[in-house]
């Protein structure tokens, strides 16, 4: 099976193109029938360029301001040490000496 459909012109075909121009206005799938059997859904195609992000609320910087300092009572070198011995633990691959 092909990674990606072969396109069709349906510039000839108005009830498929208004059809498909229903999909893509609605952002909702369709489903292609014949004799109650589906042969094919039709979906709409989804944007793959840069995610639109959420904007931020009182409540997100809220949160981030009371984070702020909540690790000030860690031991950074024991932090560390249980990073690295963690890492050494479950390590499988050669060590690299420099």
């Amino acid at each position: 099976m092909s990674s990606s459909p072969t396109p069709i012109d349906i510039s000839s075909n108005p009830e498929l193109l208004r059809i498909a121009e229903e999909v893509e206005a609605t952002k909702t799938p369709r489903k292609l029938t014949r004799d109650r059997k589906t042969v094919a859904i039709l979906m709409p195609v989804t944007f793959s360029g840069k995610r639109k992000k959420r904007a931020k609320t009182k409540v997100d910087y809220a949160a981030f301001r009371a984070a702020f300092g909540s690790w000030k009572d860690v031991g950074t070198k024991a932090l560390l040490n249980n990073i690295y011995a963690n890492r050494r633990r479950t390590n499988t691959r050669l060590s690299v000496k420099l």
